[in-house]
Parts: C-alpha cells; sequence; structure tokens
C-alpha cells in the first residue's frame, strides 16, 4: 500500500468520523431568569453584631447550548452564556468616615447605611454531563465565569461627630444626617474621585471642625481610597452547577438549575472596611472569602 493511498484511508475515516461526530452534536438556544446574591462572612461592630446583609438581585441569562450523546440516556453539555447577576447589599450600623478640605481631612466616627445593588455581567462556560429519563433531564457539573462588566447603584446616609465630639452637619443647615448617591463602576471609577458616571460636579458642604469639605453628591467606588487597589471584583469565577430539566417536546423544554461559586469574587486588597480603621486611623482591607450562589430558571430549544 502506497503511502497516498494510507493518507487518503486516514483523511476518509478522519472525515467519517466528524460527520459521526457532527451529527450526534446537538445545537440549541437558551434564556431565562437569575436570582443571584453573594455569600460570605459580615463585617461586625465593637460588640459582635452583624453589620452588613445580602438579598438577591434579579437578572438574565442568554446564550448558546451544545450537547453530545454518548447514548440514548446520557451525554455531555456545554454552554456559552452572558449571565447578569449580583446581589442587593446592605451594611447598617459602626462607621467612620474621612472629610477632606483645603488643608487636610478629618476623621469622623458614627453609624452608616449602603444601599447598594450591584450588577455583574459575565460570560458563564458551564460544561455538563447529564442522564435523560423520560422527559426529565439531570445534570452536573462546574463552570468558569469571566466579569466583563460592573457596577452598582444605591446611596449612603451618614451621621457622626468627630474626634473633639462636634457634630458632622451639612453647612448652613445644620442637618446632622448626610445623604449621598452611589454610583459605582467598579472597573472603571478612580479613587479619591466621585462617579464616572454619575453628577460630579454637584457637592454636600459638609461642616467638620469649623472646617467646609465639599464632599461629592454622587460617589464613585472608590471614593475613599488613597490610591489605587485594583478593581473590587475579581475577573474570574468559578464553582459547580446542578440543575432538572423537563422536556415540553423533543427539543422545547424548561428548566432549574443551581449554581454555587467556589472563587472569591471579591479583591482581598481592595475590599475596605467599613465599620473602624486601624492603628492611626489606617484603612482595613478584609481578608475574607465572598462567594457568588445563583438560581436560574430557563426554556431552551435544542435543535
Amino acid at each position: 500500500m502506497t503511502t497516498l493511498t494510507r493518507f487518503t484511508l486516514l483523511a476518509l475515516a478522519i472525515f467519517a468520523f466528524g460527520q459521526s461526530l457532527q451529527a450526534q452534536v446537538k445545537y440549541g438556544f437558551k434564556t431565562g431568569l437569575n436570582f443571584a446574591r453573594f455569600q460570605g462572612p459580615s463585617e461586625v461592630d465593637n460588640q459582635g453584631n452583624n453589620l452588613e446583609s445580602w438579598s438577591n438581585s434579579t437578572g438574565f441569562h442568554i446564550g448558546m447550548t451544545f450537547s453530545y450523546k454518548f447514548s440514548d440516556r446520557f451525554g455531555a453539555r456545554g454552554e456559552v452564556l452572558y449571565s447578569k447577576r449580583g446581589s442587593k447589599y446592605t451594611y447598617d450600623g459602626q462607621a467612620y468616615r474621612f472629610f477632606r478640605h483645603t488643608t487636610g481631612q478629618v476623621y469622623t466616627t458614627g453609624n452608616a447605611r449602603y444601599l447598594i445593588n450591584v450588577n455583574n455581567s459575565y460570560i458563564d462556560v458551564p460544561v455538563m454531563v447529564f442522564g435523560r429519563f423520560g422527559n426529565f433531564e439531570i445534570s452536573g457539573g462546574g463552570y468558569v465565569g469571566f466579569l466583563v462588566a460592573s457596577s452598582g447603584e444605591g446611596s449612603l446616609r451618614y451621621s457622626g461627630k468627630t474626634a473633639l465630639g462636634n457634630d458632622v452637619v451639612v453647612n448652613v443647615v445644620n442637618e446632622k444626617e448626610l445623604n449621598f448617591n452611589l454610583n459605582h463602576n467598579y472597573r472603571r471609577d478612580d479613587p479619591g474621585a466621585g462617579s464616572s458616571q454619575g453628577d460630579t460636579e454637584t457637592t454636600v458642604n459638609v461642616k467638620v471642625d469649623g472646617f467646609i469639605s465639599e464632599t461629592p453628591k454622587t460617589m464613585g467606588a472608590y471614593y475613599d481610597y488613597p490610591e489605587d487597589k485594583g478593581a473590587l471584583y475579581n475577573t474570574l469565577d468559578f464553582g459547580i452547577v446542578g440543575g432538572l430539566s423537563y422536556y415540553i417536546s423533543n427539543a422545547l423544554y424548561i428548566g432549574v438549575r443551581l449554581q454555587y461559586g467556589l472563587s472569591d469574587v471579591t479583591n482581598n486588597n481592595a475590599d475596605l472596611a467599613k465599620s473602624k480603621t486601624g492603628e492611626n486611623n489606617s484603612l482595613i482591607f478584609r481578608d475574607d472569602k465572598d462567594q457568588n450562589f445563583m438560581i436560574q430558571g430557563s426554556v431552551g430549544f435544542s435543535f
């Protein structure tokens, strides 16, 4: 048998295998809703009380699916999804703030209430094995997610006193509760600056120990940071997935899936503590682990 003949036979075998494999691969489309939140340890006050809580944020997912059957019942599936998830974040209690003025800054302590709706968008790539039993399908595996956008919107209320015992007040009107808007772009905002997306011209004139601090009405993600510590939310996310689907027909199905993150969502170098400072009022950054947790409801179609 000549070399050319061997090569021709090999090429024909590879082509036949490819055609057979392609015949067994099914493509599909799916979309649906995400119900997501962060999970992690809460910051605590001096008495050990929790100051933080996370609740579900509603997002969506949409993308393509690719399935390969090993047999009539079992197979493997990969997906490429655009998935928007995050969490509704609440902080309520003991807090501090620095107020900058023309000749320095004044350190204050008091109470704060942060309300932030965090929206993180990922390209998710789940890979699973599945088993089909009648109209039901059970699947499980892992996923990798790549963060492509990260933002947050909300509000901050703060009341406090200076080290001299003076109230922190809005100048002229002497209002003791300060109110700010939070408009965060966690991948774009600069340290020490107002929001890159919101109203950066409007300021609140805060009176602290006789000084006037012109504080932005709308604060950026890193307004309290004296230097760049990197983005708050990490680019890479990964974890495990498991789900159940019901096939209405051979092609159309509905399903529910649980997705549990194993990686740390937040960058510990940029995770600023809100309750207290360190020695000489130095900033504290938290070395903890926050994880994504999500339930998905989907409708899909396979070709």
